[in-house]
């Protein structure tokens, strides 16, 4: 049964018991509910129920039957972020977004944090008009569903007076399952003796300062790739001057703590950088380094056995000449690639076979989403009627 009957009535929702109809809906694509929403005011008031939320969000994260593809890249005349939404599979344009409504005014710098629940972080920089003390930039955090097409600016985060012309500042963003609550971390590093951790509740709309016992003397590097998982954040972190000290540094969304875990050992080959990524919920560490003929991926898996911690070599990309840059980890094993000619292209490091995607661009984020209906202005959602509780 296509959209289009249950729209024209060809069957009635009094055809089917309550509790099909629940099961029916909680599994349908989003852009189908947004439609639903207008069949009538009980249909209304389920799709935008929490509790029915909440079921559509298990069913959309557990079976993944539909996702989306967040794709950036610099636009090639005006050198600002031109963004896209894209089929999963194919990435054929399913609609292009104009990413400066999210903002005070036009940002020339786009940075992606998430996904998390079909929820994506935004943080735009532009040049600050009314800025007096020169320094020149700010930045613009943005929560959004691309889905739904419901977004919301989080409040300003005000620069500590004591904070000097040169600082670094890197973000998370994630869920606390205890408190069903969507949270970003700010960290805040002033020196190598001194930094500030942040955090954002959206069931509150406001910052606050926490205390993480975080080391200032750590330099925390900005995520590459999607590096949420589980409630908890990822970032890869070393000792500032000491690079040997390497380390994988976790935020516990619920307990607002961080936790430090041993990365594998460095390769005998120099490694150009390494990084912190999600696979299949799994943490894993991508090392880059010259393989001779051209750039090398190493893939790690971090496993958890108990409290011991061990990384296993999932695959390696590479000594491959044309290849550039490494963009996403994608199911399967697949891979996603920007190619030296600006290409990008889907690669299979099993049987090294590759399938160019027709797409062209200096540079490049990608970020795969589950479509969902989370609410982020969340005075927007309504009890269920009567009739409808009791599926709940």
């Amino acid at each position: 049964m296509s959209s289009r009957d249950l729209l024209k009535g060809k069957m009635s929702s009094r055809d089917l018991p309550e509790d099909v109809i629940m099961e029916i809906l909680s599994r349908l694509p989003v852009k189908w509910l947004l439609r639903f929403k207008c069949v009538c005011k009980s249909w209304y008031a389920l799709i935008t129920n929490p509790d029915f939320i909440n079921k559509h969000l298990t069913w959309a994260t557990s079976h993944n039957p539909r996702r989306g593809v967040f794709l950036t890249c610099e636009h090639e005349i005006t050198r600002t972020p031109w963004v896209s939404l894209r089929a999963y599979e194919t990435l054929e344009v399913s609609r292009y977004v104009d990413i400066s409504q999210f903002f005070p005014q036009d940002i020339d710098d786009l940075a992606v944090y998430g996904p998390c629940n079909g929820i994506l972080c935004l943080l735009g920089g532009f040049e600050d008009r009314d800025d007096d003390d020169d320094r020149g930039r700010s930045n613009g955090l943005v929560l959004w569903n691309p889905a739904t097409r419901e977004s919301k600016a989080l409040p300003v985060i005000h620069r500590p007076p004591e904070v000097p012309t040169t600082f670094s500042f890197n973000f998370g963003f994630g869920f606390d399952p205890k408190a069903n609550d969507y949270k970003v971390v700010r960290i805040l590093n002033f020196s190598s003796l001194k930094c500030e951790v942040e955090v954002y509740s959206l069931s509150t709309d406001s910052w606050r300062v926490i205390n993480p016992s975080l080391n200032p003397a750590y330099r925390v590097s900005s995520p590459r790739f999607p590096s949420y998982s589980n409630g908890v954040h990822h970032w890869w972190a070393c000792e500032r001057g000491n690079r040997d000290s390497r380390l994988l540094l976790s935020f516990d969304m619920s307990n607002e703590v961080f936790h430090e875990t041993p990365l594998p050992p460095l390769s005998e080959r120099h490694s150009l950088f390494e990084a912190i990524a999600v696979i299949n919920d799994s943490v894993a560490l991508v090392s880059v380094y010259h393989g001779g003929e051209g750039k090398c991926y190493d893939i790690w898996v971090m496993n958890e056995c108990g409290v011991k911690v061990n990384w296993t070599k999932l695959f390696t990309i590479g000594p491959r000449p044309q290849l550039s840059n490494l963009l996403e980890l994608r199911e399967g094993g697949l891979v996603l690639l920007r190619n030296e000619n600006g290409w990008l292209v889907v690669f299979d490091p099993i049987t090294r076979q590759q399938r160019d995607l027709g797409i062209y661009g200096n540079s490049f984020q990608v970020v795969s989403f589950t479509e969902t209906l989370v609410v982020l202005n969340r005075s927007a959602t309504r009890s269920a009627p009567r009739q409808f509780r009791r599926w709940l």
